[in-house]
């Protein structure tokens, strides 16, 4: 029973991103309403910048686990192995930032409209599922030390210092 309880878990945190991507767009396939002018330009300016963080946050975010987030023989992708790396230090949750900003982006560099006031409802989704599902998750898997860690490292941060943090995993061999 936990492991079906484990897979559907799994399955619903995979599940969830698309969904979340795609119900933002869809109010702009009924009614295609497009920014003008200036304000065009500076949609996708924005939206190229927050594209290149946020596949910045999940890149980093995934290389720092992949690296450090496991032991020599592990049987899934999932972390076993509790690491404050690089990122980790700055952000208790780099790659499901870099997930939750990407529809925001995306609807910035398309300027549609409805979908950039889509967006925000898709990032407060996001941000909420991360900080109700994937926390308790990742409380339940690493117990006390995650548990210090939350006292100490906010769930998401935008400060540039965790940039400088993120580019440690990209320097290092």
């Amino acid at each position: 029973m936990v492991w079906k309880s484990a897979k559907i878990t799994m399955l619903w945190k995979f599940v969830f991103w698309p969904i979340v991507w795609l119900f933002v767009f869809i109010p702009s396939f009924i009614w295609p309403v497009s920014l003008n002018g200036i304000w065009i330009v500076i949609s996708r300016i924005a939206g190229i910048l927050l594209l290149f963080y946020a596949l910045f946050l999940t890149s980093t975010g995934g290389r720092s686990l992949s690296r450090f987030g496991h032991l020599e023989a592990h049987e899934t992708f999932w972390p076993d192995n509790f690491t404050e790396f690089g990122i980790f230090k700055c952000m208790r949750h780099p790659m499901h930032l870099g997930l939750a900003i990407f529809p925001l982006a995306v609807a910035l560099t398309s300027g549609l409209v409805l979908a950039i006031w889509g967006a925000g409802w898709g990032v407060s989704g996001a941000l909420w599922f991360v900080l109700q599902v994937e926390e308790k998750d990742t409380l339940k898997r690493f117990g006390q030390a995650y548990n210090d860690y939350i006292k100490r490292v906010p769930p998401f941060s935008l400060k540039p210092a965790c940039i400088k943090a993120g580019l440690k995993i990209w320097q290092s061999q």
